[in-house]
């Protein structure tokens, strides 16, 4: 769907809003979680705007041009399908497990795996990554709780900043201890190149379908508008 953002035009790019909307409601996902989103596409905004909106001649200098309409109509709409992508990102992320995501990404690959072994491992490696992400995050509030018990957080940026340098370290070799230990239990089961092979966790049932269903049309419906525009 971030890819189609892409070859859409205005009409897709409202078909999409109103979907997202729709998706937010029914995930009944806190508005909060896209708040954060607002300073990026502030800042984002600035740039599009001062890159596309601000036209000069070439045998000018650039503060002798002036403002394009036209300009800062493309820098909306690119600002608007860079919301529209980091919104269905947000959402994704807030209502799959990063487990979840790993097995259906290696789900994803696994017909590719007839073809090459490669596809295997690179399945293989994105679900241990996503399965780590929320590890690493657990041990790195275990480790920051530990600090805070030792004493009082410093005020000032600079001792902030060196003490999370510190506890980087402490965090890097827990890391370092659990991949080796996952390396040693995928040697002790016998783990080789090209064997890995993803498994459905649960069964898929009449509301895996519905939704698949919605994302192919979803899809046709920005392919016909984007073809259709042109």
């Amino acid at each position: 769907m971030s890819l189609l953002m892409t070859v859409t035009h205005w009409q897709g790019l409202v078909l999409t809003s109103f979907i997202l909307l729709g998706l937010v409601i029914l995930s009944r996902t806190p508005f909060r979680l896209y708040r954060s989103l607002a300073v990026v596409l502030f800042w984002m905004g600035l740039f599009y705007g001062l890159s596309a909106g601000w036209v000069w001649s070439e045998d000018k200098s650039i503060w002798q041009g002036h403002w394009s309409v036209k300009g800062l109509t493309q820098g909306l709409e690119l600002l608007w399908r860079v919301l529209l992508i980091f919104s269905l990102t947000r959402l994704y992320s807030a209502v799959t497990k990063p487990l979840e995501q790993g097995m259906g990404i290696a789900y994803f690959f696994n017909p590719l795996i007839r073809i090459t072994p490669k596809a295997s491992d690179f399945a293989l490696l994105l679900t241990l990554t996503l399965r780590f992400i929320p590890l690493i995050v657990e041990e790195a509030l275990i480790l920051w709780k530990v600090r805070i018990l030792k004493g009082e957080w410093p005020t000032s940026w600079f001792k902030r900043a060196r003490e999370v340098m510190h506890l980087m370290v402490p965090l890097m070799l827990l890391s370092l201890k659990r991949a080796e230990e996952l390396a040693e239990n995928l040697m002790a089961r016998g783990y080789c190149s090209g064997k890995y092979r993803p498994l459905i966790v649960q069964e898929k049932t009449a509301e895996d379908y519905v939704g698949v269903l919605i994302i192919v049309v979803w899809g046709v419906l920005l392919l016909i508008l984007a073809k259709t525009a042109q």
